[in-house]
């Protein structure tokens, strides 16, 4: 019988420490959007094609994890804050942390310009190592910084859909330099939702009547 009451005791603790670090971490969301390709920049110039281990439609999935709340950095520059940026594209991941400016001219260069309207996240380092594609492909962005941008506020309203400046990728001493473009669609701006008070409150019911069958026994 005490072992029951401990486990009740227990999993009331983890529930409600559970609960305690949700709240904590609301303000962090994380916003998932996806897409079929939909063209290339670049030409092959009679070498290989981007197209051929990227082709049309293929599927690319971006996921932005930020706090839209958070104060500034640098009000002087919009500089709003920093978020965790990756695209998926044919089973290879691109990951890392970008810069997140509102109003701001251009990706961010440090020039606030409060008529633009917009939101972007910098990832400068899409661009600079990472996997290869199938073929060898590498990304490699020597003349601008990828990106993601949107119409509007930084709020904790996802976007419904956003514009994308992916890194262009070479083959090392045979292909020119290709990118390829996205359409880019919300699907669901939380992927790890908080359990409901009665969910946890089921299991941790249930959890007990285990245990209490289980001392019986």
């Amino acid at each position: 019988m005490k072992r029951t009451v401990k486990l009740i005791v227990l999993v009331a603790a983890l529930t409600t420490t559970g609960l305690g670090v949700a709240k904590a971490e609301a303000a962090l969301i994380t916003w998932h959007w996806a897409g079929p390709v939909t063209g290339y920049s670049g030409d092959p110039l009679g070498g290989p094609s981007l197209a051929t281990v990227v082709p049309l439609g293929a599927t690319v999935d971006v996921f932005v994890s930020l706090d839209p709340t958070a104060p500034y950095l640098n009000p002087a520059t919009c500089l709003q804050g920093t978020a965790t940026a990756s695209f998926q594209v044919v089973g290879q991941t691109y990951t890392n942390a970008g810069f997140v400016w509102v109003d701001a001219m251009g990706f961010g260069p440090g020039i606030c310009n409060p008529g633009s309207n917009l939101a972007e996240i910098v990832v400068p380092s899409w661009g600079s190592g990472g996997p290869a594609l199938p073929d060898g492909w590498l990304p490699f962005t020597p003349f601008f910084i990828p990106g993601l941008w949107w119409a509007g506020d930084l709020t904790t309203t996802q976007p419904t859909f956003i514009s994308s400046q992916f890194p262009t990728f070479r083959i090392p001493g045979q292909s020119t330099l290709q990118g390829f473009t996205a359409n880019l669609q919300a699907v669901q701006q939380d992927l790890h939702p908080v359990p409901e008070p009665s969910t946890l409150i089921l299991l941790s019911t249930g959890l007990a009547a285990a245990a209490w069958r289980r001392r019986r026994q």
